[in-house]
């Protein structure tokens, strides 16, 4: 018999501790504020930071910071190793009240903050990073692949948040490229890629060659 996900979800957050500064205030922030795609989670959050503890990143990127939540998790595990978090946001308005969140957490000095699409902004960054986040907009997976893919080191790591989508029942505008985004890391003899359950899934791919 399958067991039911709901109480096992619920004792993993009674367990996972979030970031010790910061973090409550953005969710109020998303609670009050429209529009916005939900945040990664704490599982994946969690998970994330761990990566970099694992890996000692010194250089780490993100698309997508929104109000700020998952850049948290990144810059506070980022201080543990003395690295940097480079974050490419589009929206203005939410780029500004991530910084904000960002210097009240007393992680404001770790990120480079860069305003722009994502795709014109990739091209002005040089490598290597440890770990790659992608969590912008959906139809830029598959497109931004291959540059996030020239951008991670050998062994770094790109994630990938959202990949679930399709068995989730999401419309087929998400979905469809995030399902396209799993057919390319597993069918790419450069990276040694899995899924994860957790959060709206998490795929997860080591590059292994050049």
């Amino acid at each position: 018999m399958e067991p039911d996900a709901e109480p096992i979800r619920e004792y993993i957050r009674a367990l996972l501790p979030l970031p010790r500064a910061g973090v409550e205030a953005v969710l109020e922030q998303e609670r009050t504020t429209t529009g916005l795609q939900p945040n990664i989670g704490p599982e994946v959050g969690r998970l994330l930071a761990l990566l970099v503890r694992l890996t000692g990143a010194q250089r780490v990127l993100e698309f997508g910071s929104s109000l700020g939540y998952s850049t948290l998790w990144l810059a506070e595990a980022l201080q543990s190793t003395g690295g940097r978090l480079v974050t490419i946001e589009r929206d203005p308005r939410l780029l500004e009240r991530a910084r904000g969140n960002l210097a009240a957490a007393g992680h404001g000095e770790r990120v480079e903050w860069i305003l722009g699409d994502a795709r014109e902004s990739v091209n002005g960054l040089s490598g290597p990073f440890d770990l790659i986040l992608q969590d912008s907009e959906k139809a830029l997976y598959p497109e931004l692949l291959e540059r996030t893919i020239a951008l991670v080191r050998r062994r770094g790591i790109l994630a990938a948040d959202d990949t679930l989508f399709r068995p989730m029942g999401v419309p087929e505008k998400f979905s469809r490229p995030m399902h396209q985004y799993n057919e390319l890391v597993f069918a790419d003899p450069r990276l040694y890629s899995t899924i994860l359950p957790i959060g709206d899934g998490l795929t997860l791919s080591v590059k292994v060659a050049d």
